[in-house]
């Protein structure tokens, strides 16, 4: 039986003929000055956003075989090509070998290597770039340098909205913590490809099918990297969304023997899935929200346990339960960890450890959603073997290596659980996301939240008549504040935040009741039937959206709102009444 010529297939054929150069042997030959080194990246101009090698020549492979020859006419002269993973320049390094050139090297591992080792990357504005391109006029996707170009790259900043009694303000966004907007550097990858890349992956050799299958399997790594996973141990299948990232580790785990426990923390999605997979077991909270770790352990002790389900952050109080030793306390019983990173992938830096390591984490869910790509796209950290002995999570096309009438072969994870078509674009989107947040730097937008995060939260305490839910230090939680206001119902006080202030926030319980009915019975023991209002910070927030956060707040404390608000169960209407208004509300049902 004929072999398939699938990608993978490509890339080892090339390989045969290709030498390949380790990041180790490259970078001490970039340094010699009076010998200088020709290097190419054959990525897309949208992958350039993280960096680029110093001095390389950006030429998408596409554009090799028209381009090359008036930009290297020494064909004799040793060239090094990259790309993303190592697989892409295999197969570029192997058309210049064809078209006579005689030194050509792919770079082991490609950038992703590279960055690993922290090797010395530039903005790709600073290198040789194509002729024509938006780059080269001067566009940039080089590393943001301050805030300010960092807002500069959404363009919900400036989207004005209609304010009562006003007239048109710019939107704030405070809602991150549901969803995020996505950069035009995510955008334009997700339109490019759509556009210009759209074909199936894994099921075609023509050039479209294979640029797809390159984009897709390049986000595996690009994944396991922001993570700190390899794909040695570990496995990233792609998701919908967090919910069905968590429920496909509910089915990989469902033949382990064991309950498995979550906390009072958790949103609905790590806990519901697991109640449709058998026995849960709940580790409570404390008067102040935090997880009770001495509860964990009785619980851990005295029963069988196959998973401790736990979130990386809270979406409410943006508590950060200590994942690491709560994954040496699973261990230690012979239990797994499974964290519910939705909320703490894109604000923290997160790194799973080596299987090895005792405080590693074996599974990760997380969505795009939350991670400035667009909806409809998700994954599933975990361990390789686990993954690929599971039967298939949506068995379809894709996911088998051979059917017959009676029987059918599965793939290895991750295709076995990739039943249909997947998103591709969405899978390009999440990709092009991690790498800008990358290149911006965790570090730096931990900072940037604590800095909004303290001083709202200072300006909130000394208004008084406020109850902020979570711990009081901003280094001890994510960018997310949910709070009331005394005597003001949370629905009414996020109407005039919207309506008066043009900002954008949440109320009710978050899709976390359990966790939102423990803080309330805490704080407001009457408070039956009630919710709190949640503010949560993103990459472009900065002092003016605080500014006006506080300002339009101060106005609901002061019950000087300018508008009539109607409500009638969970919805609002509003209209401008001035201060003529003898009644704030009018409500055509009991709350």
């Amino acid at each position: 039986m004929t072999e398939d010529w699938t990608y993978e297939r490509f890339v080892r054929d090339a390989l045969t003929r290709v030498p390949q150069i380790t990041c180790e042997a490259l970078a001490p030959l970039m340094d010699v000055l009076d010998a200088p080194v020709t290097v190419l990246d054959v990525r897309e101009p949208e992958e350039w956003t993280g960096g680029v090698l110093a001095g390389a020549q950006l030429v998408p492979r596409g554009l090799i075989e028209s381009s090359i020859g008036s930009r290297i006419p020494d064909r004799t002269a040793p060239i090094y090509v990259y790309c993303q993973s190592g697989k892409r320049s295999a197969l570029a390094a192997d058309v210049l070998l064809r078209m006579g050139y005689a030194k050509v090297f792919s770079l082991e591992g490609g950038i992703q290597r590279w960055r690993a080792l922290s090797l010395p990357l530039r903005g790709a504005t600073e290198c040789a770039v194509r002729e024509g391109s938006e780059h080269e006029s001067g566009r940039g996707d080089q590393k943001p340098r301050t805030w300010a170009e960092v807002r500069r790259e959404f363009s919900i900043v400036g989207r004005k909205v209609p304010v009562l009694g006003v007239g048109m303000r710019d939107v704030v966004y405070l809602d991150h913590a549901a969803s995020t907007h996505a950069p035009k550097s995510v955008l334009r990858a997700y339109t490019h490809f759509l556009g210009e890349e759209y074909a199936n992956v894994h099921r075609g050799t023509h050039l479209l099918s294979r640029k797809a299958t390159e984009r897709f399997d390049e986000a595996y790594g690009v994944v396991a990297e922001f993570i700190g996973a390899n794909l040695d141990d570990g496995c990233v299948c792609f998701t919908q969304n967090t919910t069905q990232a968590i429920d496909l580790a509910g089915h990989i785990l469902a033949d382990r023997p064991g309950a498995t426990i979550t906390t009072e923390m958790e949103h609905h999605s790590n806990e519901l899935p697991h109640r449709q997979r058998g026995p849960v077991l709940r580790c409570r909270v404390d008067d102040d929200g935090q997880l009770d770790l001495g509860y964990l352990e009785a619980l851990l002790s005295s029963n069988t346990v196959k998973l401790v389900a736990v979130t990386g952050g809270s979406n409410i109080t943006g508590l950060m339960p200590p994942i690491h030793q709560i994954a040496r306390m699973a261990h230690a019983k012979g239990a797994l960890i499974l964290v519910d990173a939705a909320q703490l992938l894109a604000r923290a830096p997160l790194d799973v450890k080596a299987a090895d390591d005792d405080a590693h984490l074996d599974f990760v869910a997380a969505a795009g959603h939350k991670a400035y790509a667009p909806f409809g796209v998700g994954f599933l950290y975990g361990p390789r073997a686990s993954m690929t002995q599971a039967p298939p999570y949506l068995a379809g096309g894709g996911t088998a290596s051979q059917v017959t009438p009676t029987s059918a072969t599965y793939l290895d994870a991750p295709d076995r659980h990739h039943g249909g078509t997947p998103n591709i674009a969405g899978v390009v989107g999440l990709a092009e996301s991690l790498r800008f947040i990358q290149s911006i730097g965790r570090d730096a937008i931990r900072a940037h939240e604590i800095s909004l995060t303290r001083r709202t939260m200072s300006a909130m305490e000394a208004m008084g008549g406020v109850t902020i839910y979570g711990p009081p230090d901003p280094e001890n939680r994510l960018g997310v504040i949910s709070f009331n206001v005394d005597g003001v119902e949370d629905l009414l006080t996020a109407a005039v935040l919207s309506e008066e202030g043009g900002l954008a926030v949440r109320n009710g319980r978050f899709c976390a009741q359990i966790y939102m009915e423990r803080l309330l019975r805490t704080h407001h023991p009457s408070a039956d039937g009630a919710g709190a209002v949640r503010a949560s910070f993103g990459l472009y927030s900065d002092d003016q959206d605080v500014d006006r956060f506080l300002e339009t707040l101060q106005v609901v404390m002061d019950r000087k709102w300018a508008g009539r608000y109607r409500i009638a169960g969970d919805e609002v209407s509003a209209e401008f009444a001035g201060r003529c208004a003898d009644r704030w509300m009018e409500a055509e049902s009991p709350r």
